[in-house]
This record gives structure tokens, sequence and C-alpha cells, in this order.
């Protein structure tokens, strides 16, 4: 164990593998099994508490509100869906150890469709025939929502394939992913309040507690006995540090079980408080099957609609527009090169993928990178991707085993909040640290940063309270404008892109040259590129096609070098 903390990791042929110092365990690293699975849990974590918000709200959209098996079937198809996207994003996509999650802003589109007057109540029972409750109205809402999630899935998987978003990464610079990470930090966070709130004492304490490990407690090593080689040995173990999030979310329950017990928090749920009970959610472990398997198209065959698939590709459009910036944002974290244009390309391919996968079951939700989980990195230090399958795979069994899902439910909502809350403020500052490779003193770049994030944060607002403005005669389209410009990482990035490319500016003052320049090209050898598919690319290597197929390793290595050639920089 203690050989995994030290700042390099020599191998069994004796070499030694190149590591970043800020990092406890990089990518190609592992920590010890036991540890593994801690580091797993924590990230699992960040998809559970985002997972349990959307099967509600999913489930009070359709009208299934009030059944708990509902609620409890769509918690357990997120988690099993998002444990697939992270299981196939490391092995064959990105690559880059992020944790995969339901996508809130796909409620969105979702809103749209249940609003059609066709899904009403009152249209659905005229065309169900008597009181067949397998026709249900909600049911019919579900296939409509699953049709067009597919569809739109299918559009983002044929994006991904022809290499489209690849190539655009030219035009992406750090005054365009530097506000769009900033806005998200700050967005996510305002999502965290109302969990929060609910009792700022708690919340306060995990917070606390989280600040507490991660920071104050960071070098502290607690001595742990350990067999090794038949002989016995002390092993130093940076505890607080690598199990931050574990442990206060465990002390912070634990306050909030005694206070239960005891009936500090009250009991009526009108009072506030309530929610930090931890029996308030018991009857959905108790109502929660022990094996639940996913079957394909559960609730009917899926139909479509032209007001949802535009509304549903709209979001989805937007969830890829914030790829490259949530990419960027973890290869800087965890100091790998910039992705280039095969892993964006396979990253997208997998969403669109597992998109569909999840509408084929009745999950109805797309998945996304989490940037929660780009926090919790930057404080563990541990970016193993050993850790993320580990995390996948939890996800996966409680997916399937449906108590294990269900015993996170009754996790208090301050304490998710506090948690959550901190691990957001985190990718709020990782958008500000990637702005050190942008002159500040040039009033260009502080125009278009100030005008991108101002107006991300602010013009979401404004339409959110001025909805009725948009009226273009056209109301599919006036939806699409107005999902468009209610989410601040699409009017964040739009507005650093265009300003960034079309404002008058030198590749070092925009901060391009630097960051070039900053990539860690020479770090690896070609058969030891951080993206590059496992087992298969050296075989790829031999095959010259595969260089014209977007996906493969060898795509856009021109591309490439004549980038780097521009910034009169070493050839990658």
């Amino acid at each position: 164990m203690e050989e995994c903390t030290e700042l390099s990791h020599p191998q069994e042929d004796g070499s030694e593998v190149r590591v970043d110092r800020r990092l406890l365990y990089p990518v190609d690293t592992s920590p010890p099994f036991p540890s593994l699975l801690v580091h797993g849990l924590q990230q699992a974590f960040q998809v559970i508490s985002g997972s349990l918000p959307a099967a509600v709200v999913i489930a009070n959209l359709i009208g299934a509100g009030e059944q708990w098996w509902v609620r409890a079937e769509l918690l357990s198809l997120c988690l099993f869906t998002s444990g697939l996207a992270t299981l196939l994003q490391i092995c064959v996509g990105c690559r880059l150890p992020l944790i995969q999650g339901p996508a809130g802003t796909i409620l969105v589109a979702i809103v749209v469709i249940v609003s059609d007057p066709k899904l009403s109540d009152g249209a659905l029972r005229e065309r169900t025939p008597g009181n067949d409750t397998s026709t249900a109205p909600w049911k019919k809402r579900m296939t409509e929502i699953q049709g067009n999630l597919m569809l739109a899935s299918g559009a983002q998987f044929l994006l991904g394939v022809s290499g489209a978003l690849g190539f655009l990464l030219r035009f992406i610079g750090p005054l365009t992913v530097a506000p769009t990470v900033l806005v998200l930090g700050i967005t996510l966070c305002r999502y965290m309040i109302p969990l929060c709130e609910q009792h700022w004492g708690i919340a306060s304490l995990t917070i606390s507690l989280y600040i507490l490990f991660s920071v104050f407690l960071v070098n502290v090593r607690i001595p742990f006995l350990t067999l090794r080689r038949r002989k016995c040995h002390v092993t130093r173990y940076a505890l607080f540090q690598l199990n931050a999030v574990i442990l206060a979310v465990a002390v912070s329950w634990m306050t909030c079980h005694v206070l239960t017990v005891t009936n500090m928090l009250p009991g009526n749920s009108t009072l506030h408080g309530h929610m930090a009970r931890t029996d308030v959610r018991m009857r959905v472990l108790n109502d929660a099957p022990w094996i639940f398997l996913p079957v394909p198209f559960p609730y009917g065959m899926p139909t479509i609609s032209a007001s949802g698939f535009a509304a549903m590709v709209t979001v989805t459009m937007v969830l890829i527009i914030q790829i490259p910036g949530t990419y960027s944002a973890t290869s800087s974290v965890i100091d790998l090169p910039q992705p280039p244009a095969h892993a964006i390309n396979r990253g997208i391919v997998v969403d669109g993928l597992t998109g569909a996968i999840s509408g084929m079951l009745g999950g109805v939700m797309a998945s996304m990178a989490y940037v929660q989980s780009l926090g919790v990195v930057a404080v563990t230090k541990v970016a193993s991707r050993k850790v993320f399958v580990s995390a996948a795979l939890i996800l996966m069994v409680g997916g399937v085993v449906g108590k294990v899902g269900a015993v996170f439910t009754i996790i208090p909502d301050p304490v998710v909040g506090g948690v959550n809350l901190v691990a957001t403020s985190t990718v709020t500052a990782v958008g500000v640290s990637m702005l050190h490779t942008v002159d500040l003193s040039s009033s260009r770049n502080l125009l278009i940063l100030g005008t991108s994030v101002t107006l991300g944060i602010l013009l979401p607002d404004w339409m959110a309270a001025n909805e009725d403005s948009i009226n273009t005669g056209n109301k599919g389209f006036d939806q699409v404008i107005i999902v468009l410009l209610s989410t601040p990482m699409f009017v964040s990035s739009v507005l650093g892109c265009v300003l960034d490319n079309l404002a008058p500016g030198t590749l070092e003052e925009r901060g391009v040259a630097k960051r070039d320049l900053a990539r860690p090209c020479d770090r690896y050898l070609p058969q030891d590129d951080p993206y590059r598919l496992p087992y298969i690319t050296r075989f790829m290597d031999r095959v010259r096609c595969c260089s014209f197929f977007p996906l493969s390793p060898t795509f856009n290595k021109e591309v490439t070098c004549q980038r780097c050639d521009r910034t009169d920089s070493k050839p990658c």
C-alpha cells in the first residue's frame, strides 16, 4: 500500500512510470483492493445522489409519483445504465477517469414531451379500452419518452462516428472551455442549495468535515500493520485524504441517525428539518425488490413525435457541446494531454449508445460525465481507471440488486447536499485555473471572459422567468430556443467560442499557444498513449485505412501536427 502512495510507481520489469506528482494514484495505477472499493464507492455516491431526485421528478412528470415501485424501478435503471456507461467510457470511450450519470438537462425535454395535449389524461383515456391497467396513461408517456430518447441518441451516435465534433476542436480554446466549466460549477452549486437548506446545521457539519479531512488532515497518515512476504510491516495510509467523502458522509449520517432516534429532529413532514431524519425514506427500502432485472421495452413499444424529438435532440446537442470542456478540464486536473479528436469521438459514440440502451430499458435518462467526480479526484488525488471501473460495477450491482440501491436513498438530503456542494465548488475553481495560459491583462480577453460568464449565468435566469417572451409563431421552434437559452453551459460556451474566434488576437494572447506548448506530448511513448484503446491499437496501427476512421486512435494525426506547427511548438 505504501508503494502506491509514492510519487513514482515501479513496474515489474524495473522501469518506472512517470506520473503527475500531485496524484497519489494516476490513471495507469491501482490502489490496493480494499481501497479500490472505497474509492469506487466515493465516486458512485456522486451518481446515487443525482439519480434519486431524477427518478422522483420523472415519476411525478409522467403521473406516477404516488407509485413507489415506479420510483424504485427508475432509480435502479438510472444506477444500472450509469454504471454501464461509465464502464464503456473507461474501456472503449474517452478513457478519462470520469463517472457517468443521468443528465438532469434531459428533464427539460421530458417536460416538453409530457406537455403534449395528445398525452393528457383525458386524451389517453379516450384511446384506452375499458379499465386496462396495462395501458395506463403514465406508461404511454413513458413509451413516448423512450422513443424520442432512442432516436436522439441515435443522432448523437452518428455524430460521433462522423467525427464532426473532433474537427471543431481546433476552434475551442481556453476562453471557450474555462467560462463553460466556471458557469457549470456555479450552476451545479445552485442545485445543491435546496438540499442543504433542509437542515443547514447538518449540511454545515458535512461541509466542515469534508474540508477538515481533505485540507487540514491531508498529510496525516495512520499506521497500519500489514503482512507482506510473510513479514509484518507498518504501512502509513493517508486515511483522511483518500476517504474524505466516505468519512464525511458516515459521520454526518450517524449524527442524523442519533438525532432521529432521540427525536431531536421533527417527525412532522411539514416542519423544517424533517428531511434530515434517517427514517424518511424507509418505505423505499422496504418496498424495493431484492432482484431487479432490466428488460427491453417494459412499458410497450416506443413511439415518437416531431415536437418530442426536436426537444430531445436539442438537449442532446447541448450535452454534446459540453463534452470538450468537461474532457479538457479533466485532463488538466490529472495532467494528461488534451484529449485528441478520436477520444472525443468515441466518448460521443458511447454516450449515444448508452442513451439508446437507457431508452430501450425504460430508464429514459441520457448519460453525461459528472464533473462532480472531477471535484472528488481533485480532493483525493485518486484518478485510477480501476477505481472508476469498480464504481461502475458498484452502480450496476446497485441497479440489479434493488435493496442495495435503496440503501443509498435513505441518506438524508442535507448530507447529500453538503458533500456535493464542496465537490461542485471545486469544479468552479478548476474553471478558474484553466485561465492560467490566457493573458488576463488583455482587455480583449477580459471582455470575452466577463461577457460569457455573466450572460451564461443571468440569461438563463431571465429566460426561466420570461418563457412567454419567445414567440415566433411556431411552438416547436419556440421551445428549442427556450431550451438553448435556458442552458447556462450552452450560452457561455457559444459566446466564448464565437467571440474568441472572431475578435482579433494572437495565439499567445488567447492562451492557445501556451496551452499546446504545455501539453506533455513527450511524456508518453506511442504505445503508452493514455487515450489508445487497449489490446487492439497495436493491430490498428498496421492497417492504414484505420487512419481515416474517426474512432481509431490513429485518426487525425495530421491535424494535431498542424496545430503544433501553427504554434511553433514541438511536434507531437
